[in-house]
């Protein structure tokens, strides 16, 4: 009899094992860049911290000087909470890293006119936008002032946000090309190349992201946004963004709700993570508590 139960034992090892390892394994990058993390049998978490940069804090495009009148500081403290407390499986800090020749600052209009679509002539002020019809592509463009180029102290993340030096986590660097913005995390503005984020996201099997940052309008909510087209089930932590103006806010948000991305609190992200995890664990109990069962009996 304790034969048969061993024989029973081993067949329904054989049948479950891979689905408990698949479920319950310690979350590790994986070489397939193509899996189809829809399909997952687990939820894989990642943190996203959008441009946590000094620029938008205290410097020359600081959100507080905006009309919302938010302060980017505001959300240091919300997100170094989570990264305290919730057990994110990968954390991601993105970073707007600009030449001097960035096509998005008001003080290179005039080395670009040429490429104005309508009155190459036209006055324009700080935060107006254009459209480009070259050097690339036709974009439309807003008119920033300098911010965040590379290799200064603007570009810098806050020196009170939390970092650190593990092997899950990840720096992405968007708008390195003189000629095309990147509000995006994974995509410049107008869809011709991609960041290197979805690859780091595939290779660790992610399926669910929480983004938060700044700003909300415009890096945030293009973020977001392409996340959930790239079929990440996506979470703006609302408290933990800030953004430059309340009407494009409002419409961003609107957006974002629309097309399916969830919006919650920081107080609600641990129990959401820890619910994932806990699930793996039950999983895993529950297949072994069965298992042993057949030797009881």
């Amino acid at each position: 009899m304790f034969l048969n139960k061993t024989r029973l034992l081993i067949l329904y090892l054989t049948v479950n094992l891979p689905l408990i390892m698949v479920t319950t394994a310690s979350v590790q990058p994986s070489n397939d860049h193509k899996i189809k993390h829809k399909n997952s049998t687990k939820e894989i978490s990642s943190l996203i911290v959008v441009d946590v940069q000094n620029c938008f804090i205290n410097g020359n495009l600081a959100l507080i000087d905006s009309s919302a009148k938010q302060d980017g500081a505001d959300v240091v403290p919300i997100i170094n909470h989570l990264l305290q407390t919730v057990s994110f499986d990968v954390i991601i800090y993105t970073h707007d890293w600009h030449p001097t020749d960035h096509i998005s600052f008001y003080q290179n209009l005039n080395k670009r006119r040429q490429y104005l679509l309508g009155d190459q002539n036209k006055n324009y002020s700080l935060f107006d936008t254009v459209t480009y019809k070259g050097p690339l592509v036709q974009t439309e463009q807003v008119l920033w002032p300098l911010h965040c180029i590379q290799d200064t102290n603007g570009a810098k993340l806050h020196k009170d946000l939390i970092v650190e030096s593990k092997s899950n986590v990840f720096h992405v660097r968007k708008g390195l090309n003189s000629d095309v913005d990147s509000y995006s995390a994974f995509w410049d503005n107008n869809k011709q190349q991609k960041t290197d984020l979805d690859s780091i996201l595939r290779r660790w099997n992610v399926t669910h992201v929480y983004v938060t940052g700044l700003a909300t309008d415009y890096c945030v909510a293009a973020t977001a946004l392409d996340a959930i087209d790239l079929s990440y089930t996506t979470y703006l932590v609302e408290d933990a963004c800030r953004g430059v103006s309340l009407e494009t806010i409002d419409k961003k948000k609107q957006e974002m709700k629309q097309r399916g991305i969830t919006f919650v609190q920081s107080s609600q992200v641990k129990a959401l993570v820890d619910g994932a995890i806990c699930n793996r664990i039950y999983l895993i109990l529950m297949s072994f508590s069965i298992a042993v069962s057949f030797l009881l009996k």
